[in-house]
């Protein structure tokens, strides 16, 4: 019935929009001449794509004929692409006199704390080198968080204040150096939802003069994507009062040339207390650093992941990296990157949780160890709650978050996977890379202050710039370093084609793997220096309105275009 509904309302809302543009093949716009404009093929093409017309042609070019249940499919789509051609113009007209932050020009902007890495590649370790590592670890919470002026992370509302702590909010640092003389390298992970480019280059900047002195070529601060804990991406806080009043502020700011702050999610003192934290973590990973030897495994997870999105491509292992001091009276740290996005309490609650991972750790802390976690290449992938029901009933979602990270905390301790040294060579290169910004809907919300990430007006509108890297570890393992949520298949291989992907197009991009190349074994670090939200293949970025919710909070549909061509360039500038 649904598909026959759709059907119908297809046909009608065809007919209505005919009135509006003429199609001839597939990318042409037939426009009435007006006297006043140079019509050319440039200009129509680019009024076709400020019209968004696309949303409209591509499901009508690919409307199947095969079956019924083909051509209801085929047909929902059409319904979609209207729906979102009738949305991106009602935005796209609203963006224009919506007053707006004053974004930075392209030809204005100037990298700051921005870290390359290490100069040159080692293809084996160096002469007498050897691996030294420090931890440390820290609570983010400043205890005024049920104030009504801390809002939960996770998803829009109308008003996310936090209303109950459940458990901590932690920054976790580790500090590598491969004893090569090159440098160190600090990787600290916050328990957030997400943390903009702008307030990690805030991080490094109160670092600025300790790197100098002590040579820390790389500093790198993950999320681990909480739904739960205090935000600090920016778009989750008051909606109808971040509406009411950053118009007027932007206007002011217009008008007088001052900075007035714009309203959002993010609370300045939990953002003020969130920097110096971390901060003084990376200070006390390094004070903590000593030398010894590192252990890599794969730990199998499978039954305990789900992937919710075609095409089904993830990473079931656990990765550890355990590093083991010389001195045998220190405690081991204990390094893990799993893809498991972190929505146990789900997204829409205000409970002030760390999830799985605070639980994970308890288990870890217990056998011994420090622990840290980043995440992998999760765009869809979530916990699988299966086996922890089986064993321990139903319970409600905060039970099931502790036991959940409890058994994964179990799996790592118990673990019996094959360990393997992990030679002491620590590669790592970044490179600055733009994203474009089609989401008409992300647009608004960055002109309205919600979001925080480092936007540039550029020749093609408004682009984010972010970074992205490359890190081997050892002569076997390479490590993607990603600023956002990113569709598994992109890094390993197996993005839908045309007959499957959701536009009906292919996709004709290598994996990060095979870009890499196959003598190293590819792990993903999500998450890092920025979040830009989820980074799809271009030929599956799908409706707003289909039933999926990773669109609404992406870039558009070139971020995976933009971050494996970015990719690929950074790799090739290595070689």
């Amino acid at each position: 019935m649904k598909k026959i509904i759709a059907i119908l309302l297809s046909v009608v809302m065809i007919l209505s929009c005919a009135s509006v543009a003429v199609f001839a093949g597939d990318n042409d716009l037939v426009i009435a001449p007006n006297p006043t404009v140079d019509v050319t093929p440039e200009t129509v093409a680019q009024f076709a794509t400020d019209l968004h017309i696309k949303d409209i042609i591509r499901p009508l070019s690919n409307i199947s004929f095969a079956s019924k249940d083909a051509f209801g499919d085929s047909m929902l789509k059409v319904l979609y692409g209207i729906a979102d051609f009738l949305i991106d113009n009602i935005v796209s007209v609203l963006n224009f006199f919506v007053p707006s932050v004053e974004f930075v020009n392209e030809s204005d902007y100037k990298a700051t704390n921005f870290y390359k890495g290490t100069d040159t590649f080692l293809a084996k370790a160096a002469e007498g080198a050897q691996w030294s590592v420090g931890y440390a670890s820290a609570s983010l919470q400043t205890g005024n968080e049920l104030d009504g002026k801390h809002y939960v992370g996770g998803s829009l509302s109308l008003n996310k204040a936090a209303t109950s702590i459940k458990d901590d909010q932690r920054v976790r640092v580790v500090c590598l150096d491969d004893g090569s003389g090159r440098g160190t390298v600090a990787f600290a992970t916050l328990d957030a939802f997400g943390l903009p480019l702008p307030d990690v280059r805030e991080i490094r900047s109160r670092l600025e003069e300790f790197a100098k002195i002590n040579n820390i070529i790389s500093i790198n601060i993950s999320v681990l994507h909480q739904h739960s804990c205090v935000d600090t991406l920016g778009m989750n806080g008051n909606i109808l009062e971040m509406l009411a009043k950053n118009p007027i502020t932007n206007i002011i700011n217009s008008l007088t040339g001052s900075n007035k702050k714009l309203v959002n999610g993010q609370n300045e003192e939990f953002m003020e207390n969130l920097f110096t934290v971390t901060a003084t973590a990376i200070r006390e990973a390094y004070a903590d650093m000593q030398k010894g030897t590192i252990y890599y495994s794969e730990i199998d997870a499978a039954k305990f992941i789900h992937d919710k999105r075609e095409p089904m491509v993830y990473d079931t292992d656990i990765h550890r990296f355990r590093f083991v001091p010389d001195d045998t009276a220190a405690k081991e740290t204990w390094l893990c990157n799993a893809a498991i996005h972190c929505v146990g309490n789900g997204a829409a609650g205000t409970d002030v949780t760390g999830d799985y991972p605070y639980y994970m750790e308890q288990v870890i802390n217990e056998a011994g160890a420090n622990f840290m976690l980043i995440q992998g290449a999760e765009l869809a992938i979530t916990s699988d709650n299966d086996p922890v029901i089986e064993k321990y009933g139903d319970m409600d979602r905060i039970d099931r978050l502790c036991y959940f990270g409890a058994e994964l905390g179990k799996l790592v301790v118990e673990s019996t996977a094959e360990e393997s040294v992990v030679e002491p060579v620590l590669n790592l290169r970044f490179m600055e890379y733009k994203v474009p910004v089609t989401n008409q809907i992300l647009i608004f919300a960055a002109k309205m202050g919600l979001v925080t990430n480092l936007a540039l007006e550029t020749a093609n509108g408004i682009e984010v710039v972010t970074e992205i890297g490359y890190m081997e570890l050892g002569d076997k393992l390479a490590v993607a370093i990603i600023p956002g949520e990113l569709e598994s298949a992109i890094a390993y291989g197996g993005c839908l084609d045309a007959s499957n992907s959701y536009r009906g197009e292919g996709w004709d991009y290598p994996s990060m793997q095979d870009i890499v190349g196959k003598d190293k074994d590819l792990l993903v670090f999500g998450l890092t220096n920025d979040q830009i939200g989820y980074i799809l293949s271009d030929n599956d970025y799908s409706s707003i309105v289909s039933g999926v919710n990773e669109e609404i909070v992406a870039t558009g549909d070139k971020a995976g275009s933009s971050t494996i061509t970015a990719f690929e360039e950074l790799i090739n500038s290595i070689k």
